[in-house]
């Protein structure tokens, strides 16, 4: 499988749009040069386009299995992780104090999405464990950093989260996986299932975040506390010993992301799992929404990477593939075909929007964990607000850019042979995992926009309006974007406000209108990003192929894309009705 990662946008977007620039000012970041952030973006590409990409297709079909030693990964893959950790990759965002680069963590989201598009099975692997990472420092405590994270940050061990067990899905509150105290540990027992990269044959252990109850705890998701359990005993001289308990009994038959094996793990069928409590008794959830949140912005990543490559097969294909005649009668390549263009406008008009959006939020991310005291709260909240539309906006999108390029490759990309039906595949889950679509718009607009009063979307609101105010005056094609910009805020605003106002009385409008009010949000901030990006364009001194390609995609946006925001608003301003007076009954 060809792959080749757009280093000379990525790294556009991430020094011009993303906001890298006041990250680079930071005190932690100020060997962070546009050189050094260079030359880690054509690394990155190098090794996504060399080594994972290669593995992609062989390890879709092969997939994962369980044996009686444990899950063996598909040919390459083992060999492919342990580069992956002597190149550096595992450490690149990692502390510093526990062997990490250092690196921001909008540089580390711009080299997961060429994981990701090379080879989304094997970048969950270390995606999860970065999640892992976060939680650990933020709320383990010394003893508990020490034993796991300098491991876990060079890439030697991986990390997983355990929540969702048989019958406790999204409802967190009917756990049953129990914890006893054993000294200065504590005992596991239960069973956890789809738990990514759960067992594997590629690092020397794992290390489990696991979701609990302690004996005496408070009923429902109050009663939770977080445990780290490896798969191996970790000895006084830190390496990996006797197996612990906890081990897998299957993988699960998916219908993409063959090669990641998704695990049910069982916990304490004998003495009992040894763990180590991280964080303070019963306070597991909030432990845990450190990793959540990670992974939320890390499954935007993986859905854009995948589109990116889902439109290079396409754009490729119709580049290739005669079919038809032109207006002179010559055959010409399906790129002739208006509507062939118009599909790879529609995906490269929303893969370029969803990238600035996801490096800004990375940004915020490294604001809120390194900027100044008083700037914190707000790079803060700027992130929780933007999480949830990464999350959502870019798997959605991913699934319509997919779909499209299965379309434009026709009958081959109903077949396997293309890869495009493997990315259709791969990337379908994103819309589900790490909270679903319809969970992420409820907390969109029950909790970062009605309980917080929107304040944080006046905040964002404000810098769109400025963006449309900057872009340039004098060049006609930006005028149809600005006007665009301007009439999506404007919705914004009144479905906002219509929100905050019915969504105080009526019970049912953020279960029925949410995913509307974030498919409205999330265009509008693509907008708000093709507006950086042609401003910010103007001000480098872009010139030539590079600003009028920037230009078409961002004309095709407005003109194409944005008329679906007028569509979402319609369905927040009919309220709940439609959904609360339909018969349960019938449905």
């Amino acid at each position: 499988m060809s792959y080749t990662a757009p280093v000379d946008h990525m790294r556009f977007v991430l020094e011009h749009t993303a906001g890298l620039g006041p990250v680079r000012a930071l005190p932690a970041f100020t060997e962070v040069t546009p050189d050094v952030v260079a030359a880690v973006l054509e690394g990155a590409a190098r090794f996504a386009g060399d080594v994972l990409a290669p593995l992609n297709a062989p390890g879709d079909r092969a997939g994962s299995r369980v044996t009686p030693a444990g899950v063996v990964t598909p040919p390459g893959f083992r060999e492919a992780y342990q580069r992956f950790v002597a190149d550096g990759w595992s450490s690149l965002a990692g502390s510093p104090e526990f062997g990490g680069q250092g690196m921001p963590f909008a540089v580390q989201l711009t080299v997961a999405e060429m994981w990701a598009s090379a080879n989304m099975a094997f970048g969950l692997c270390p995606e999860l464990s970065g999640g892992a990472i976060a939680s650990l420092t933020e709320h383990g405590d010394d003893t508990v950093r020490r034993r796991f994270l300098p491991k876990m940050v060079s890439g030697e061990w991986t990390g997983t989260m355990c929540l969702t067990e048989p019958q406790s899905g999204s409802d967190l509150s009917t756990v049953t996986t129990r914890a006893e105290p054993d000294g200065d540990a504590w005992r596991l027992y239960g069973r956890k299932i789809y738990i990514t990269w759960g067992e594997h044959d590629m690092a020397d252990n794992t290390v489990h975040l696991v979701l609990a109850r302690a004996p005496n705890a408070p009923a429902g998701v109050k009663g939770l506390s977080l445990f780290a359990v490896p798969r191996f005993a970790v000895g006084a001289d830190g390496r990996p010993g006797a197996a612990n308990d906890i081990h897998c009994v299957s993988v699960e038959h998916k219908m993409g992301i063959h090669a990641s094996p998704t695990c049910v793990l069982a916990i304490g069928d004998g003495p009992g799992a040894v763990g180590f409590l991280v964080g303070q008794l019963h306070q597991g959830l909030a432990c845990m929404f450190t990793m959540m949140n990670h992974m939320r912005l890390g499954v935007g990543v993986q859905a854009l990477g995948v589109a990116e490559q889902a439109y290079q097969i396409a754009a490729r294909h119709a580049r290739e593939r005669v079919q038809g005649r032109d207006a002179a009668g010559k055959p010409t390549a399906i790129l002739g075909h208006a509507d062939v263009r118009r599909m790879l406008l529609t995906m490269k008009s929303q893969i370029q929007a969803a990238r600035g959006l996801c490096y800004a939020a990375g940004a915020a991310v490294d604001l809120a964990h390194h900027g100044a005291a008083e700037a914190q709260a707000a790079a803060r909240a700027r992130a929780d607000l933007l999480t949830p539309i990464v999350k959502s906006w870019c798997s959605d999108m991913a699934i319509e850019v997919t779909s499209l390029a299965v379309q434009v490759l026709g009958g081959m990309g109903f077949t396997e042979d293309a890869l495009a039906a493997q990315c259709y595949r791969d990337v379908r889950i994103t819309t589900i995992y790490e909270g679903t679509n319809g969970i992420q718009a409820q907390d969109l607009l029950g909790r970062k926009v009605i309980r917080d009063g929107g304040r944080a979307l006046a905040a964002l609101v404000a810098e769109m309006r400025a963006a449309q105010a900057a872009l340039p005056a004098a060049e006609a094609r930006t005028a149809a974007l600005g006007r665009s910009l301007g009439e999506g805020i404007a919705l914004l605003e009144r479905a906002t406000a219509f929100a905050l106002v019915e969504g105080t009385r009526d019970p049912e409008l953020v279960g029925a209108v949410g995913v509307s009010y974030l498919g409205l949000a999330a265009l509008v901030c693509g907008a708000w990003q093709w507006a950086c990006a042609l401003t910010a364009a103007a001000a480098a001194g872009l010139d030539g192929p590079a600003r009028g390609a920037l230009a078409d995609a961002a004309v095709f946006y407005a003109a194409h894309l944005m008329p679906r925001a007028a569509a979402h608003a319609a369905v927040v301003f009919a309220g709940s009705a439609p959904v609360a007076a339909a018969d349960r009954e019938q449905l």
